[in-house]
């Protein structure tokens, strides 16, 4: 059996871990580089520009805490799965 499923099981334990417990702002960044909508494609931000509106979610400054806590949220479930499927191919990885 391989090794890729252990390691992509530990990667993703890893990266969910960091996000949960926000180590060295990864949660903070994830919110503010990747969910802004500030950083948009400068496309769509003219598209909303030339019929006179704002983007739907301008908003998000208001929000930005609850995304935080959502994000850290959705690390602490995404390195629970890393850590079963860690769990799981290494068991398979022993006994097979």
């Amino acid at each position: 059996m391989s090794l890729i499923p252990p390691l992509l099981g530990a990667a993703v334990f890893l990266s969910g871990l960091t996000l949960a417990t926000n180590y060295r702002g990864a949660a903070r960044w994830v919110v503010e580089v990747l969910l802004n909508p500030a950083y948009a494609e400068p496309q769509l931000l003219r598209r909303y520009a030339r019929r006179g509106i704002e983007h739907p979610q301008m908003d998000f400054y208001r929000d930005a805490s609850w995304y935080r806590r959502s994000v850290r949220i959705w690390g602490a479930l995404v390195s629970a799965l890393g850590l079963f499927a860690l769990a799981i191919s290494t068991t398979f990885l022993v006994l097979g």
